[in-house]
């Protein structure tokens, strides 16, 4: 019985220490961001790199370990409104990225928007990328800076290596990734 009661109020206690956590963390990301949305949270952990550059819309919610840097000079990352963005996420903002509103970025996904060529000594070859509204990004996805559109409705599978564009309502998937289905057909059917 004492032991039950003593892993209850840990739980109890961690729950409440976590909600303190994202209070003080959202007040802060709002007090030093360019611009962030109403009814946006932060959970403690979440970094930006140059915390000027970012615009962030509204009702949007950023896990823990989320990390916006860059390699050399910032570009801006826009992010429109109702965008989660889930643990451990890293957003390279290198050539400046656009986040579309209502998409799910999920577990430890990696967005880049440079590269250094075939030389790793070389300065960072910046590319912007738009990822459209309404695409949902699944676990594990890297894409990479040769993707530099990512089209509206558009489904990147778990683990997919994304390296061209993506059209609008595809479902990819694979290393490299390649189209699956097209979403914008099953809409139409229904």
């Amino acid at each position: 019985m004492l032991l039950r009661a003593v892993y209850w109020g840990a739980r109890i206690g961690a729950a409440l220490w976590r909600r303190i956590a994202m209070i003080v963390a959202t007040a802060l990301h709002r007090a030093v961001l360019g611009a962030v949305g109403p009814k946006t949270r932060f959970q403690a952990g979440v970094r930006f790199t140059d915390p000027a550059a970012v615009r962030i819309g509204a009702n949007c919610y950023f896990w823990r370990g989320c990390n916006a840097s860059s390699d050399g000079a910032t570009g801006p990352l826009v992010i429109g409104d109702r965008v989660q963005v889930n643990r451990n996420v890293h957003l390279d903002t290198t050539g400046g990225l656009t986040i579309g509103a209502r998409t799910l970025i999920s577990e430890e996904v990696l967005i880049y928007t440079h590269d250094h060529g075939l030389d790793p000594n070389a300065p960072p070859r910046p590319v912007a990328k738009v990822i459209g509204p309404e695409v949902w990004i699944g676990m594990r996805a890297v894409i990479l800076p040769q993707c530099r559109a990512i089209g509206a409705g558009a489904v990147i599978g778990a683990g997919a290596v994304v390296t061209a564009d993506v059209r609008p309502g595809a479902v990819i998937a694979g290393n490299p990734a390649r189209i699956i289905r097209q979403r914008v057909a099953e809409r139409r059917a229904a």
